[in-house]
């Protein structure tokens, strides 16, 4: 097929196949709070996102194995930013089941990354642990588990993730103390899948 046809297929094949991805969240996020499920938010970010992602992808035409990790940290980034905003919790099952698939497919496809990543997720989750640990209430436990997927997908790579998520949170801190003043902000719980979600996905588009 046509390298240009196929750059501009990408998008429209994206934002469908992301549509679904977010109809299937809605569906699950009305389960979880019993209420009904609606066409809404997770639709139009998911959409967007993924076809974001598949026309950067097309641009840079890497190897169909290349794509396999990004596209599987994609899936678990992006409802975990939506469920955190949400709910400000992120579910086991979707960060030991991510973790489970990162290094199952590092195993298969990079094995020679894997003691490199493996480092690095268990140093992430190690940090972020201490940093729950020592303030209660400012990190939460999902956080701790999101960055040791994070760390197991990138290697090295998640340090720069993981602190443009931290400089990301900390600007969004400042504009709430600026805002409403700073004891507001301090005590304000901010949801940081949705910056840890941005780092991880802006470092893998610009090294991709």
């Amino acid at each position: 097929m046509n390298s240009a046809l196929i750059f501009y297929l990408s998008p429209l094949l994206g934002a469908a196949v992301g549509a679904v991805f977010g109809a299937a969240l809605e569906r699950w996020a009305a389960k979880l709070s019993g209420g009904r499920p609606v066409v809404g938010s997770r639709c139009l970010v998911c959409a967007v996102v993924v076809a974001c992602w598949a026309a950067a992808f097309a641009a840079s035409s890497p190897p169909l194995s290349g794509l396999i990790l990004p596209t599987v940290l994609l899936c678990i980034l992006v409802p975990a930013a939506l469920t955190d905003l949400q709910t400000r919790r992120i579910p086991n099952l979707l960060t030991g089941g991510g973790l489970a698939a990162v290094l199952l497919v590092t195993a298969l496809f990079e094995p020679r990354f894997a003691t490199e990543r493996l480092i690095f997720a268990f140093a992430a989750f190690t940090f972020f642990l201490a940093a729950a640990l020592l303030r209660p209430g400012g990190i939460g436990l999902g956080d701790v588990k999101l960055v040791a997927v994070v760390g197991a997908a990138l290697g090295a790579a998640s340090v720069a993730a993981i602190g443009v998520a931290l400089v990301g949170g900390a600007l969004a801190g400042v504009a709430i103390a600026a805002r409403h003043g700073w004891r507001r902000a301090r005590t304000a719980t901010l949801p940081l899948a949705p910056f840890i979600a941005v780092g991880s996905l802006a470092v893998l588009l610009l090294s991709g």
